[in-house]
């Protein structure tokens, strides 16, 4: 994979003319009336700033090409507009869809000349405002100067956090190609979920008149109570007649979902081998840093977060007095955790965690608890705040559940088909929830725009004060077993045989040779190369992450990344100056699992890679280190055991790679 990988940046990076040219292509095309709305222009934005992150473009030429491509786009459309002007109704495609241009002209009559700016956010009408400022007479030299301007505005907008992206991947696959993988996923994760939400809420009106047809037509067959309430749903004086339909259908989709799993899980059919593969290729990619992540954003979904949103939500219900509202919902959470409990018992699955027996998981608690609670708020938010904004949070708790759901069976708590079982069967509550609230007060609430701040700041102090106080610790398997041991005469004669020639990645790639092993204390290795020059490395930090984007800036203080040999972080990391700025000398550590005793007491025994680091700045304004391959290993700064502070107690041949024994001076 991470072959693929780097062969992928290599072909882009080689075609960055072609790179240039589909950046104005998307661009232009995605401004052109009609056409533009089957362009991903966007999406070509996003990747196009990934590469450049990468190194592999200059951002600078990404910018120029992309707002010219947005400026000649919009301006072609806007002359079509005022060439054509009352013909253009005429011509396809704005004969077969009449509707875009009517859209087109309430938005630019509502906003005027902001529209054209605007509009370049807004998918649907992104392509069809340029056309109608054409058709309305709006002067060329106006909507020049407001589509520049929109142009200004739309690239670094579609462009910048592509370029965050790529830079991330490529600092994470510096540490760890699995960094890449948990990096990717959660961007997936987010994409998905706003995009997901933007198309239901997008169709949603569309699918409730379909759904509104045939329901109409089955409740004239059956005068009886069932369709009465049909009838009374379908009503066009009954306000949210939408959102009944939606979240009855909702609890039939759902229903469906958990009805299927349930079998699956029952018979054994091939889904408990999709939770199998699902689970075995998250272990493979774990890292210290993704335990850490993921703990951190599973605090989302804690006890301690629902609880307080549960609280927040009581006293908003209170507030507006809405008391059979919070006694659903109580009821519901309680009714739902008791139903999963009692199909727990009965089911019996044990789940991947081999240190979690006794427990028993299917459907997930935990998952279904969250996604009612995340869930109904989002339905009491988006009642109040309008359609963007409630895009906006139903895709927000989307990604929360994703996440919460993801670090469970990341940390073998459950089975994915637990976790979809308990979201199945947790959306069937949620959707039965609301359609007794929009039954008992059909009436729209009045307008909170201030809620989804409140909820956000109650959100983010409750995971602030438990990061805070305790950083959640990721569960873990059993623990480590202690050191094996060596006498320093057993380490010297073969002992270090038994440790790696080369640092392994992913895999058991080999990376650079391992060329010291060390027996020390860790304070002794800082006293001894602290002596010697050599100073830790810059932690990643806010200060040491905004200084990969300065203009001028010394090798020396950018962030040493730390690198995993065998999914182990280097525990140690020092640099010191290279011959110019833009150079420096990296050490980094690694336990080895083992100690050498020399008779009086023993001390750990580490190995240890250099590298040569090189700045460049491929792509302003990113400043990348690169390991500078031309510089050999076996001549650097460490060959001799003096340069270290240390005593060379051997130099031995690990298959071609020269290794220095070393010792403190007082082991």
């Amino acid at each position: 994979m991470e072959h693929a990988y780097i062969h992928l940046l290599h072909l882009l990076a080689g075609h960055s003319t072609w790179m240039l040219a589909v950046v104005f292509l998307a661009a232009f095309f995605e401004a052109i009336a009609v056409i533009g709305t089957f362009v991903p222009g966007s999406t070509a934005m996003f990747l196009a700033g990934a590469v450049t992150g990468t190194g592999s473009l200059s951002l600078a030429w990404v910018f120029v090409w992309a707002i010219v491509g947005a400026v000649a786009g919009d301006g072609a459309s806007f002359w079509l507009g005022a060439r054509y002007r009352e013909r253009i109704v005429t011509l396809w495609p704005f004969r077969a869809h009449p509707g875009v241009l009517d859209a087109g002209q309430r938005f630019f009559l509502k906003h005027g000349a902001k529209s054209v700016v605007l509009a370049r956010f807004i998918g649907p009408l992104r392509a069809i405002v340029p056309v109608v400022a054409g058709m309305m007479g709006m002067r060329p030299l106006r909507f020049l100067s407001i589509n520049v301007l929109s142009a200004l505005l739309w690239a670094p907008a579609h462009i910048l956090p592509g370029v965050v992206f790529g830079a991330s991947v490529l600092l994470a696959g510096a540490v760890s190609f699995r960094l890449v993988v948990i990096i990717a996923m959660l961007a997936c994760i987010v994409w998905l979920s706003f995009r997901g939400a933007g198309f239901l809420v997008s169709h949603a009106n569309a699918w409730s008149s379909a759904a509104g047809r045939h329901l109409g037509s089955w409740a004239c067959r059956h005068p009886g109570p069932l369709g009465r309430i049909a009838r009374r749903m379908l009503d066009p004086d009954t306000p949210d007649a939408t959102h009944l339909l939606a979240m009855s259908l909702i609890v039939l989709v759902a229903g469906a979902l958990f009805f299927g799993i349930l079998d699956d899980v029952v018979s054994g059919d091939p889904l408990t081998t999709i939770d199998l593969s699902v689970y075995h290729f998250l272990q493979s990619i774990r890292t210290p840093w993704g335990d850490t992540l993921l703990a951190a954003l599973a605090t989302l979904g804690s006890g301690i977060t629902l609880f307080a949103l549960v609280v927040t939500v009581a006293l908003w219900m209170v507030w507006e007095r809405r008391w059979r509202t919070i006694v659903y919902w109580l009821a519901a959470v309680v009714f739902s955790q008791l139903l999963i409990l009692g199909l727990q018992l009965a089911m019996r699955r044990a789940p991947p965690n081999e240190l979690m027996s006794g427990h028993f998981v299917f459907p997930s608690n935990h998952v279904a608890a969250t996604v009612i609670i995340y869930g109904f708020l989002a339905f009491l938010l988006a009642r109040r705040i309008g359609k963007l904004g409630g895009v906006l949070v139903a895709g927000a708790s989307i990604i929360v559940v994703i996440v919460v759901a993801l670090a469970g069976v990341y940390f073998g708590r459950y089975w994915v088909s637990d976790a979809i079982g308990g979201a199945a069967l947790a959306s069937v509550w949620v959707a039965l929830i609301a359609l007794t609230a929009i039954w008992r007060h059909p009436r729209p609430p009045p307008p909170r725009r201030f809620m989804p701040l409140v909820v956000l700041a109650v959100v983010a102090l409750s995971v602030g004060l438990q990061l805070g106080l305790a950083m959640p610790t990721p569960p873990d398997g059993a623990p480590q077993p202690p050191p094996v041991q060596f006498t320093q005469t057993q380490w010297k004669l073969s002992g270090w045989k038994r440790l790696p020639c080369f640092r392994s990645d992913m895999g058991g790639d080999r990376k650079e040779p391992l060329t010291l092993q060390w027996v020390s204390e860790p304070a002794s290795i800082r006293e001894q190369l602290r002596a010697q020059g050599w100073v830790e490395g810059t932690d990643v930090s806010a200060h040491s992450l905004l200084s990969l984007a300065s203009p001028d800036v010394a090798a020396v203080s950018l962030p040493v990344l730390p690198k995993l040999n065998n999914g182990v972080p280097s525990s140690l990391v020092f640099m010191r100056p290279g011959n110019s700025r833009e150079e420096r000398y990296v050490l980094r550590f690694w336990p080895s699992g083992f100690a050498v005793d020399n008779g009086t007491s023993a001390a750990p025994l580490w190995v240890g890679a250099f590298a040569h680091e090189r700045l460049t700045r491929p792509s302003w304004p990113l400043n990348i280190l690169r390991i500078d391959h031309g510089a050999s290993p076996f001549d650097a700064p460490t060959k001799s055991g003096a340069e270290l502070g240390a005593t060379v107690l051997a130099e031995v041949d690990c298959h071609g790679v020269p290794v220095s024994l070393l010792v403190s001076p007082r082991q």
